[in-house]
């Protein structure tokens, strides 16, 4: 869980409109940018976190501002269980009642930017990542 942590830490201290630095981190290469109305998007089908296989990596950024950005990606099975507070202001979003396939959430402000690790059907497991940078 520790080498976990760090790695998140380490990525979302990383400047989204840094793409080298990004890919590298994550050991992919995010591609060329698409436009998406007023966003741009990068992609990459697989990466590397730590011990944690990455897929569907999305990089969304404002076409007129690439620093505020969005990285999404899931996490391939086997993932990491979740069952505890990781960093001291995390707080755990329950699933909506009145959405059948909504998951838990846990959130946290990390470097500045704001961490969303996202829990399977069990509340414990990490299905995928977003950190939102502004």
């Amino acid at each position: 869980m520790e080498r976990f942590k760090n790695d998140i830490e380490r990525l979302s201290s990383v400047r989204f409109d840094d793409v080298d630095a990004l890919s590298k981190q994550l050991h992919t290469h995010l591609g060329e940018p698409t436009r998406q109305e007023l966003m741009h998007e990068r992609t990459a089908e697989r990466g590397v976190l730590g011990d944690l296989e990455l897929r569907n990596i999305k990089l969304r950024s404002a076409a007129d501002d690439p620093a505020h950005a969005r990285l999404i990606f899931e996490v391939a099975p086997p993932s990491i269980a979740l069952d505890e507070i990781i960093w001291e202001d995390s707080t755990i979003d329950p699933p909506h009642p009145d959405a059948p396939d909504s998951r838990a959430s846990w959130s946290a402000q990390v470097n500045g930017a704001k961490v969303v690790l996202g829990l399977a059907a069990d509340n414990v497991t990490l299905t995928y990542v977003s950190i939102s940078q502004r």
